[in-house]
């Protein structure tokens, strides 16, 4: 509960117009005014804001509607062709249906969300966003799509997207393995002159790909002596790659090896990773995709450059691991840039849809989607500073404490409470040694 004499001096500041302070054990809560907007890191809300503490530091959320929701999601360029836009909307509100379905995550349960609003779920910006040229357009297309996502057997699909396939989408069975779902098939994406990742090459010396296996825990070491890539027939599961070194033979899967380039590889060896795309530019990963064929070469004929790094001994005896391979994103369902692509060449965003997702038709949500969702804006904060334009109320521990007049306000923990205080600006001081994730 909230401290009595905490309440009776934030009821005497508002009175007076002197600064309050609010100590809370578990959570506070800014409900808007109308017209009110809050501002956290660079960002805009109108939806209710909860700070709520925990050991791991301070979680925050915000209550919205899903049309709300659906015009923060930020995914595409604006200036995209509108059907591109349309296709983007239902997708993303057939994702949100389905991640509301199978229930909340351990993460969103832990911190009080249904979705969150990194990659990790689908980008949430908040509305500030829609103030960028081009914005109108956008909410144009949540309004002209109102309520349609796409279904299979009754329930909202998974409806998954990522940047770029390349020529060509993959199975689900053979990215993430498991059961096949008939709408998360293969399918070719025109993209070749649309994408900047339609296709790419990354090169690293042997000893650098062993270095960054073994530091992500993978049970290789010495010296590269042969590679095995395994692919099956498309549609019959995942790709294995078989690494044999001077400290003997495993088989790692393709996909964990994607994932170990891009955890150690940028930190290890950052003058090799990310690699370069054709335009000269870098990469946004080191393995973009999973879409790729990997292959080792015995040889010493490194581009210029590349043997800057190593030990004269290296550079004597190194070989190369070559990765060729298309797309930016998980490969699987809708590409955003074949979308881009098809649109272009005149397809509407129901024909998009249809061929990344096994000819399904959009259709109405009816009572797949809710009145609002809750999403998780950031959590293990050491502080959250508010800047609210106009009046809100504010709720602490579940009671309702009163109306609070705009301007700068921080949360942070103090003695083991929650701490409402003006901020000036200023972020509240932290807690040590307590680590912050970015909103």
């Amino acid at each position: 509960m909230i401290r009595l004499l905490a309440s009776l001096i934030l009821a005497l500041g508002i009175v007076l117009g002197a600064m309050p302070v609010l100590a809370a054990e578990d959570s506070v809560t800014l409900i808007p005014a109308d017209g009110t907007e809050f501002e956290v890191n660079g960002r805009t809300y109108v939806g209710a804001l909860t700070i709520t503490g925990s050991p791991g530091g301070l979680a925050l959320t915000e209550v919205t509607t899903v049309d709300r929701y659906l015009t923060g999601i930020k995914e595409v360029p604006f200036g995209w062709p509108q059907d591109t836009l349309a296709a983007q909307v239902v997708a993303a509100r057939t994702y949100l249906a389905n991640t509301l379905r199978n229930g909340r995550s351990a993460l969103g349960k832990e911190h009080g969300f249904d979705i969150c609003a990194s990659s990790a779920c689908q980008v949430y910006a908040g509305i500030g966003y829609l103030d960028e040229p081009g914005g109108e357009r956008w909410v144009a297309a949540v309004e002209r799509t109102g309520g349609e996502i796409l279904t299979y057997d009754g329930q909202p699909i998974l409806a998954v997207y990522s940047s770029s396939a390349g020529s060509r989408t993959m199975a689900v069975q053979d990215v993430w393995g498991g059961t096949p779902l008939p709408y998360l098939q293969p399918v070719d994406s025109p993209e070749e002159g649309v994408s900047p990742y339609a296709s790419w090459e990354v090169q690293v010396p042997s000893h650098a790909f062993v270095d960054i296996l073994s530091a992500d825990g993978h049970d290789v070491g010495g010296e590269l002596l042969d590679l095995v890539h395994v692919v099956l027939p498309e549609g019959e599961g995942r790709a294995t790659v078989r690494i044999t070194t001077t400290g003997g033979a495993t088989t790692v899967l393709a996909s964990e090896i994607k994932g170990a380039m891009n955890r150690q590889g940028s930190d290890l060896y950052p003058e090799l990773l990310p690699g370069t795309r054709t335009d000269g530019k870098r990469l946004p990963q080191a393995l973009p995709s999973y879409n790729f064929a990997v292959s080792y070469t015995a040889r010493r004929d490194f581009p210029e450059g590349v043997l800057d790094y190593l030990l004269p001994e290296d550079a004597t005896r190194v070989g190369s691991v070559s990765f060729v391979g298309e797309g930016w994103g998980h490969n699987l369902g809708m590409s955003q840039y074949g979308a881009l692509a098809m649109a272009q060449d005149g397809a509407d965003y129901r024909e998009i849809l249809a061929h990344y997702y096994g000819g399904l038709i959009p259709e109405d949500a009816g009572s797949h989607l809710p009145d609002s969702v809750v999403v998780g804006l950031g959590w293990e904060l050491n502080s959250v500073t508010v800047s609210a334009s106009g009046r809100f109320e504010l709720v602490a521990d579940g009671l309702p404490v009163g109306p609070i007049a705009g301007g700068i306000w921080s949360v942070y923990i103090h003695d083991g409470e929650l701490v409402l205080a003006p901020s000036f600006g200023s972020p509240a001081p932290p807690d040590p040694g307590r680590r912050p994730i970015a909103i």
